[in-house]
Formats: structure tokens, C-alpha cells, sequence
């Protein structure tokens, strides 16, 4: 219901906002503003994408899990959506996504959502377990299901 709602109502405020700055600049110039808006977010996609990769391999070979480049790259993904989606607001969106102070005012609660969520789970259905001996023995008992949390070290 929400996925519709936002199919319905993001088309109809992209419009009214173009509506409104091609009023105060022009149609023209509202279009190449952006246009630049979208080759702007394009080149910082490509910069940033780069970069969470480069910090992603950087965590692995410290022996880490990647728990916040995987998220990272999740956020440049679907920035790089936004910013690709004809639109000043959905720009400006993924624009602010692409800047790194921006993704981590996302991914914060992201991660404490998630983790919240998934140590609320029932044992054995893919639940965090809460405590190092909570890890330790799940990892002892191959417990499969156990993650460490993101940042934690291997082992």
C-alpha cells in the first residue's frame, strides 16, 4: 500500500516542484538544472560507490565484518536511483544520500532497526545472539544462524 501511495503522490510532487522552479527561472533553465542535477549525481555515484568499495575491502582484510560498507553501498545504490529519477526532489534526495555526513544520518537507525529486529527473533530462526557468550556458544554448537555484529572482529 505504501509502494503505490509513494508511486502516486512522489510523480505529482516532482511535478508540482518543476512547476514551481521552471515559474522562478524559466522552463528551460529549470530542465538544465536538472539535468545537471542528475549528471552531478551520476559522477558523485560513481566517486562515492568507489570509495565504500575501496573501505568495504579495507574492512575484510582487517579481519572484519563489512556490516557498515554493505550498508553504505545499499545507500549509494539507492541514491543512485534517486538521483536518476527525473525529478528535483528525488535528486536532492539521492543527492544528500551520496554525501557521507547524509548516509550516516540514514544508516544509524538503519542499523539499530535491523539489529533490534533480528535480535528480537525467536533462537534459531537467524536471531543476533545478544552476548559474547551468547556468540561463542552458538559458534560452538555450529549455530549457522549467528552473526557477529557489523564492525566486530572475525573469530
Amino acid at each position: 500500500m505504501v509502494v503505490v501511495a509513494l508511486l502516486v503522490l512522489v510523480p505529482i510532487l516532482e511535478l508540482a516542484v518543476f512547476v514551481q522552479v521552471a515559474q522562478w527561472i524559466g522552463v528551460l533553465e529549470a530542465a538544465l538544472l536538472l539535468a545537471t542535477l542528475s549528471l552531478l549525481g551520476c559522477w558523485l555515484v560513481k566517486s562515492q560507490g568507489t570509495a565504500v568499495w575501496r573501505e568495504g575491502r579495507a574492512t575484510v582484510a582487517a579481519g572484519r565484518i563489512p556490516g557498515r560498507a554493505v550498508v553504505d553501498g545499499l545507500l549509494v545504490t539507492a541514491a543512485g536511483v534517486l538521483v536518476l529519477v527525473p525529478g528535483f526532489v528525488t535528486a536532492l534526495c539521492g543527492l544528500a544520500l551520496l554525501v557521507p555526513a547524509g548516509r550516516d544520518l540514514v544508516r544509524r537507525p538503519l542499523l539499530r532497526r535491523w539489529t533490534a529486529t533480528a535480535r528480537s527473533r525467536p533462537a534459531g530462526a537467524g536471531a543476533l545472539p545478544v552476548t559474547s557468550r551468547e556468540r561463542s556458544q552458538s559458534l560452538q554448537l555450529g549455530g549457522g544462524g549467528a552473526v557477529e555484529p557489523p564492525g566486530e572482529p572475525l573469530g
